[in-house]
């Protein structure tokens, strides 16, 4: 306990669930004369952000904008020192203890994932790099400089060990196969309107989620001309956090600097918005799905905060865009499957929009 530090950080940036029922805080201190970040472990979630009901703390040497679970205990966090660095919770989730660390970024680290099976990781930075890690050995397997601006996020495939999907400010997603020569394809993103910030895969299926930094949501199929893409016109400004349920992975949660947290409902051909929470009062920095109806959103007006999704869903209008890969089939068989999309965003109807 005495590891602890005696205040929080201001700027949570960081929140990750625990199947157990915990919860996982990173915070940064942006302000102060230090640039330091620190981690926390709430055993009970209600009572985070208290310091004094902590689970365990500890300091960082830097600030954070992304940690990930990579087993029960282990916490793998990306630092802005551009380096990786290894945390085991021991003594019954009450210690923090440093396992190992390696600084091989030349900027600050934006984004980490774990790979399946949990043997090694992918990271991405402001220097425009993507590495990929052995963590068994801790250091660089391979590194790679396809993006041309800084790499936004990160995303491993949630079955297969050799995919993951990158984002960057040069405005292009890139689909990665590690198990080929040439490791990259690009993925087409239309209609995001605006450079990407945040990519996720949706577990069990071929799609991805895209977030812009105006904050439009674009759900598409990696694979060409198959099947329908969603448009969500879901926020004022860029998104920060893009999470799909694991247990319904038809719902897809984002989060955004306009301080708002929206939940959307999609299927193959149709989506809708079923809840949007307006509480915070700065930016929402990430959240986490904990089972397959509450939903936990941080941000930097340091409150942590816990959302029943079925008991608030909204009666707002919606603005959300269908649109229909046309290349590989007629033109009746669209219209066929446009008169067939049922859109049920709100109880009043939504406009329907094909391409």
């Amino acid at each position: 306990m005495d590891q602890i530090p005696a205040a929080m950080d201001r700027h949570l940036d960081v929140i990750q669930c625990h199947k157990d029922g915990g919860i996982l805080l990173g915070a940064s201190g942006l302000t102060g004369r230090y640039w330091l970040g620190s981690l926390w472990y709430y055993a009970n979630p209600d009572a985070a952000p208290d310091v004094e009901k902590c689970t365990a703390g500890v300091q960082l040497e830097a600030g954070f904008q992304e940690a990930v679970w990579l087993d029960d205990t282990k916490v793998l966090v990306g630092l802005d020192t551009g380096g990786i660095a290894l945390w085991d919770l021991v003594d019954n989730f009450h210690t923090f203890v440093h396992v190992s660390g390696v600084v091989e970024h030349d900027d600050l680290v934006t984004s980490v994932g774990v790979v399946s099976g949990g043997k090694s990781a992918v990271s991405c930075g402001a220097d425009r790099c993507v590495k990929v890690w052995d963590l068994e050995n801790m250091h660089s397997t391979n590194t790679y400089r396809a993006h041309h601006d800084v790499v936004e996020c990160i995303s491993c495939h949630p079955t297969e060990p050799a995919l993951f999907l990158s984002c960057s400010a040069d405005g292009r997603v890139f689909l990665w196969d590690t198990r080929k020569s040439r490791p990259v394809t690009v993925l087409d993103t239309s209609p995001l309107l605006h450079s990407p910030k945040q990519v996720v895969w949706q577990p069990g299926t071929h799609n991805f989620a895209v977030g812009g930094e105006c904050g439009q949501v674009v759900v598409k199929d990696t694979r060409k001309a198959v099947g329908a893409t969603l448009s969500f016109s879901c926020h004022s400004r860029a998104v920060t956090k893009l999470s799909f349920c694991q247990e319904n992975p038809c719902l897809l949660a984002s989060a955004s600097e306009d301080g708002t947290a929206v939940v959307v409902s999609v299927d193959k051909e149709a989506g809708r918005q079923i809840f949007k929470d307006t509480s915070h009062t700065d930016f929402v920095s990430s959240l986490s799905w904990q089972g397959n109806d509450n939903l936990f959103t941080c941000g930097w007006d340091s409150k942590v905060k816990n959302h029943c999704v079925s008991k608030s869903e909204q009666t707002c209008e919606d603005c959300v865009t269908v649109q229909m890969e046309t290349d590989c089939i007629d033109k009746e068989t669209v219209k066929k499957k446009i008169a067939n999309i049922s859109l049920v965003c709100n109880g009043n109807g939504a406009g329907l929009e094909s391409t």
